[in-house]
């Protein structure tokens, strides 16, 4: 285990050494301007990329609400009006539990 261990501590101290001498390659000016407008111009389309799912998940929340209100409302209507053609459908179904 220890040669292991020694092994491991020279292969890190070689890549930090090859690491500390490696010098950045020169790059032009233009390019370096151009890679920056590129990220720029990408980091524009990921935000709009991200607003999407949270305006989907804003009407769906909208959505929702507004059919519990329209649910609520017709059951209520139902309910106050007892010669609905719905209320022997719902008395046959507390009969017999295979409609269920």
């Amino acid at each position: 285990m220890n040669r292991s261990k020694a092994q491991i501590e020279k292969l890190e101290q070689a890549l930090a050494r090859a690491h500390q001498v490696q010098e950045a390659p020169p790059f032009p000016t233009a390019w370096v301007y151009s890679v920056m407008r590129d990220i720029r111009l990408h980091a524009g389309s990921t935000r709009a990329a991200i607003e999407i799912p949270r305006l989907v998940w804003r009407a769906a929340t909208v959505v929702a609400f507004v059919s519990m209100v329209f649910v609520g409302s017709v059951l209520t209507w139902n309910a106050e009006r007892p010669d609905t053609i719905f209320t022997g459908f719902f008395s046959e179904a507390n009969m017999d539990p295979t409609l269920l």
